[in-house]
């Protein structure tokens, strides 16, 4: 018997070693995040009457009733659903922008401002929860780094940073709102286990991130010096 688990265990291995398996990891979440961003566009269609900036406000003043919520209920699955509508507002903020061509230097500010604090609150809300504190430091570091590679990235001229890496805006949100859940069925140890997991994510997806923006720049001087 663990003969044949080991040899299925190698097997396995073996398959996701091969490029052509990571090629249709990647190309499945590319497609999950394009039909999700399809969902928002239709779904701000709804909402299209409000402004922008006030759904990102709303959704920032969300964020910050999160880690609130878990401090006062210690009920994470309403934490989660409070969560779950600051994520909802902020997918939506950008969307009515571009809908109604509202797309401005304020909006973007105010945009990346509450992205860096709502980083930070959703992921904070766990310490009232009772999970690991340096999990909860290193999970929000490392999300607070994700995003702030993209703006500096974004800054200096790159573009298409939103679709770089493993754990993007959409997959982050995604995986804090199965820690909360797992927290409410599985409790601390297994909600524990799955913020290590989005933290590995985060981990990887900030070195992909920034091998991108290193290589984009070297290109860049490479044609300034060429000219």
């Amino acid at each position: 018997m663990r003969t044949q688990e080991t040899k299925i265990s190698r097997h396995l291995v073996e398959y996701l070693d091969k490029p052509v398996t990571i090629g249709i990891m990647l190309n499945l979440l590319s497609s999950v995040r394009k039909k999700l961003r399809i969902a928002s566009t239709l779904l701000a269609k709804y909402v299209a009457h409000l402004d922008p900036n006030t759904l990102t406000v709303l959704g920032l003043s969300l964020s910050m009733l999160t880690p609130m919520a878990a401090y006062l209920t210690k009920n994470s699955l309403i934490v989660a659903a409070t969560a779950s509508l600051a994520m909802l507002m902020d997918a939506l903020d950008g969307s009515v922008a571009r809908l109604r061509g509202k797309t401005t230097a304020l909006g973007a500010f105010l945009d990346s401002l509450s992205d860096r604090l709502s980083d930070a609150l959703l992921v904070l809300a766990f310490y009232p929860l009772g999970c690991d504190y340096l999990l909860i430091y290193l999970v929000t570091t490392f999300s607070m780094t994700t995003s702030y590679i993209r703006a500096r990235a974004e800054s200096l001229g790159l573009k298409g940073l939103a679709d770089v890496g493993l754990m993007t805006r959409e997959f982050r949100s995604f995986g804090i709102l199965i820690a909360y859940i797992v927290h409410y069925l599985l409790g601390i140890k297994a909600a524990n286990y799955t913020l290590l997991v989005l933290l590995l994510g985060l981990c990887v997806t900030v070195i992909q991130r920034s091998y991108y923006v290193i290589k984009s720049l070297k290109r860049s001087i490479r044609r300034v010096e060429s000219m």
